[in-house]
C-alpha cells in the first residue's frame, strides 16, 4: 500500500470526490480525512501522478508526494 499527501478534503463528499477521481481514472484509491492521505495498492507513474494532480487541482484538491 502506497500513501500521498491529499490537501484540501474536509467532509465525505470531498472523501468520494477525490476516490472517485482516481477510479475515473484507472486506480482504485482509498481517501482518509483524517490523515490527509490518498492510499492505493501501487505508486502511481510519474505521468499519472502529474495527471491526476491536475485533475484533482481542478476540484480544489491538492495531491502530494508519497508520505
Amino acid at each position: 500500500m502506497v500513501s500521498y499527501e491529499m490537501e484540501g478534503m474536509t467532509c465525505s463528499h470531498c472523501k468520494k470526490t477525490v476516490e472517485k477521481v482516481f477510479l475515473e481514472n484507472g486506480k482504485e484509491a482509498t481517501a482518509s480525512i483524517e490523515e490527509h492521505t490518498v492510499s492505493l495498492k501501487e505508486a502511481l507513474t510519474e505521468t499519472e501522478l502529474n495527471k491526476l494532480r491536475d485533475l484533482l487541482n481542478e476540484d480544489g484538491y491538492s495531491l502530494g508526494n508519497v508520505k
